[in-house]
C-alpha cells in the first residue's frame, strides 16, 4: 500500500547510544536511513494495532474492531 506522506512532524528521544549504534547498523544494512527505518517500524506497530493507516473523515477512531 502506498500512503502519501507529509513529513512535517518532528519526533525527538533519547534512546541508549548502544541501541542507536544497533539501529544505525540496522538501518544500513536495509539500505535506510535511520528516520527511514524508525518511520517503518512505527508504521507496522501501528498497523498491527490496527491504527494505521489513519482513518477517512467521519470521526471515526481509526481502531479497527
Amino acid at each position: 500500500m502506498i500512503v502519501k506522506r507529509r513529513k512535517s512532524a518532528p519526533l525527538n528521544l533519547y534512546i541508549a547510544p548502544e541501541l542507536k549504534a544497533a539501529a544505525e547498523k540496522t538501518a544500513a544494512a536495509d539500505n535506510r536511513s535511520l528516520t527511514s527505518l524508525i518511520e517503518k517500524l512505527l508504521m507496522e506497530a501501528a498497523s498491527a494495532a490496527g491504527f494505521w493507516p489513519p482513518a477517512e473523515s467521519g470521526g471515526k477512531s481509526g481502531r479497527r474492531k
